[in-house]
């Protein structure tokens, strides 16, 4: 039997004993440096598939090929929200070595915003190629539709995996130029041999295990499709081709005197340079090795960014460039503001003062209120929040709450102690901690929030919750358990978990409006209930909700037959 942990009189100690190993800067650092240099000496193919052969697209030869192309966003059909965003930057990345122009793709988005079109492109409606090739100023779009990314959990296996279905058509005859459906898969515990597998190992210095499954299943899935394209003939020399961009500051706080460094893998004898926007533009890289380009930047006092993102660029002698766009996860830079220990009275943190930094534990005392604006970003070293007072988290779509760890080892989370006053939780993102929320004898309302990569999701001891409009992914444990808990669930996502998606014991939930699916071990589980669970109007995805591991007195249908929209913060 599975059992929700329940020692919360024992957190205060368990935190204190608790330490982590972690890599130094500079080790981080030599790792990446050498897998890097060996990208440079190894074939593009992996070997582990050698044999396999490489995906038949089909493709037109009765339509001239476009000079100007537009990727629009990709519509997500997974269980995974950040595979849309996620594959198509991989998929821009790959393209933009063809002798195509293209389009960056944010100019895109904006101007699909503009014209009330963005929403209709990314749930999958159709959109005319001559309306989108006029209103973009192309020749032809990519659509793409991505059918996969990540884990999918299957009886006794798992099975890590991209697929994407993605097509050319022309804007002037909305013909079909070019057509591919392709899926990779790629077992557990794969060893890394193409650049782009290698680039993964490099990744797994800064990013988790799940991100970098994610990254070098997204990378070659888009390579090998990508070569399928038809290439026109360029008017120049084609433009120099990117292989990987790496550097060393995702999931990571850099402070002044940290070094940001940066390394980029492409053909050699080029002018190679990177950017931050908006504190670093077009820095340069030289060459250490043929075609392995190397630079960094110290932080300055005054330097901070709470969510950028590198870019890097390749341009050969003739001006004709290539750049490639940051998957690695957004870097975070700035000189904390370190928070006391204890907090007695009403207290207030905003995105002025961000990022803070939480040294041990900080404790809210009882009578005591907690507020976090709009834009802030607490960092923890080890330990986490433990709340008896009052928490006000106050985030908003455009300026979200971020709270996580200052390097890649687990921080405790929020935990809030026998508090009964009105907590809230709004747009805040929670990530890396052993337990993303977690609540003793307390009352909260979560709306619009994510959890991701952390060991237990959400966990409710004899509380009261209402979650909605938020996102419990990526749990090791259980995405969201309770034990004498009161919970209202909706308009949510709870996917990815490996141990399963809810756990319930002896307690009353209302389950309704989700998608529901993809977890490992089952999707709900219920102990000691006398009753059964209300799990109605939920998406299952394809299968037949009694066959996708609801174990215990649950009651599923009526269910949902396409899943609810849902929109993730980046």
């Amino acid at each position: 039997m599975v059992k929700i942990p329940t020692s919360h009189g024992n957190l205060d100690r368990n935190l204190i004993r608790m330490k982590k190993f972690h890599l130094t800067d500079s080790s981080r650092f030599m790792v990446l440096t050498l897998l890097v240099l060996t990208l440079a000496g190894l074939n593009t193919s992996c070997a582990l598939r050698m044999f396999q052969p490489p995906p038949e697209a089909a493709v037109s030869e009765e339509v001239q090929l476009p000079r100007k192309v537009a990727i629009l966003p990709f519509v997500n059909r997974t269980s995974n929200p950040e595979a849309g965003v996620l594959v198509r930057r991989m998929f821009y990345n790959f393209f933009s070595s063809l002798n195509y122009r293209d389009i960056e793709p944010f100019v895109i988005d904006d101007n699909l915003r503009l014209n009330d079109l963005y929403a209709d492109v990314t749930g999958g409606k159709n959109v005319s190629p001559q309306k989108l090739g006029q209103l973009l100023g192309v020749d032809a779009v990519i659509y793409g539709d991505v059918i996969s990314l990540g884990k999918i959990f299957a009886l006794v296996y798992s099975d890590n995996q991209a697929g994407l279905r993605a097509r050319m058509v022309s804007s002037d005859s909305g013909q079909t130029i070019w057509e591919l459906e392709h899926t990779i898969h790629i077992e557990e515990g794969e060893v890394p041999i193409s650049p782009i597998g290698l680039a993964t190992a490099v990744f797994k210095t800064a990013l988790s295990h799940t991100q970098a499954s994610h990254m070098k299943a997204a990378s070659e899935l888009c390579m090998e499709m990508v070569a399928t394209i038809p290439n026109p003939p360029g008017v120049s020399k084609p433009p120099p081709r990117i292989q990987a961009l790496v550097h060393n500051g995702a999931g990571r706080l850099l402070m002044p005197g940290d070094y940001l460094k940066v390394a980029l893998v492409g053909e050699k004898k080029q002018k190679a340079s990177w950017s931050l926007p908006p504190l670093i533009r077009n820095l340069p890289l030289a060459e250490k090795e043929p075609g392995v380009y190397i630079g960094a930047y110290r932080i300055k006092q005054s330097d901070r960014i709470p969510h950028g993102r590198v870019v890097g660029y390749l341009n050969g002698k003739s001006g004709v460039g290539s750049q490639w766009m940051d998957t690695l996860g957004p870097i975070k830079i700035g000189k904390p503001t370190i928070l006391p220990d204890v907090i007695a009275e009403d207290y207030e943190l905003n995105v002025e003062k961000s990022p803070y930094l939480v040294r041990d534990a900080l404790v809210v005392k009882p009578g005591a209120k907690l507020t976090m604006k709009p834009g802030t970003v607490i960092w923890f070293r080890s330990l986490g929040l433990i709340v008896k007072g009052e928490l006000h988290i106050l985030g908003t779509e455009d300026k979200p709450v971020r709270l996580s760890s200052v390097g890649r080892s687990n921080w405790k989370g929020i935990f809030l102690d026998h508090s009964r006053s009105q907590n809230k939780i709004r747009y805040c993102a929670i990530s890396d901690a052993e337990y993303g929320f977690r609540a003793s004898k307390s009352n909260v309302s979560i709306l619009n929030s994510q959890f991701q990569d952390n060991i237990w999701g959400i966990v409710m001891e004899e509380s009261r919750a209402e979650i909605s409009g938020s996102l419990i992914r990526t749990s090791q444990k259980s995405g969201i358990a309770a034990r004498q808990a009161s919970l209202l669930v909706k308009d949510s996502v709870i996917t990815e978990n490996s141990s399963g998606g809810f756990l319930l014991e002896s307690s009353q939930a209302k389950i309704v409006q989700n998608n529901i699916l993809n977890n490992g071990g089952w999707e709900i589980k219920v102990l000691k209930d006398k009753g059964p669970i209300k799990a109605t109007q939920n998406w299952w995805g394809n299968e037949d909700p009694v066959k996708n591991e609801i174990l215990g007195p649950v009651a599923v249908k009526p269910v949902l037959e396409s899943p609810i929209e849902f929109s993730i913060m980046e």
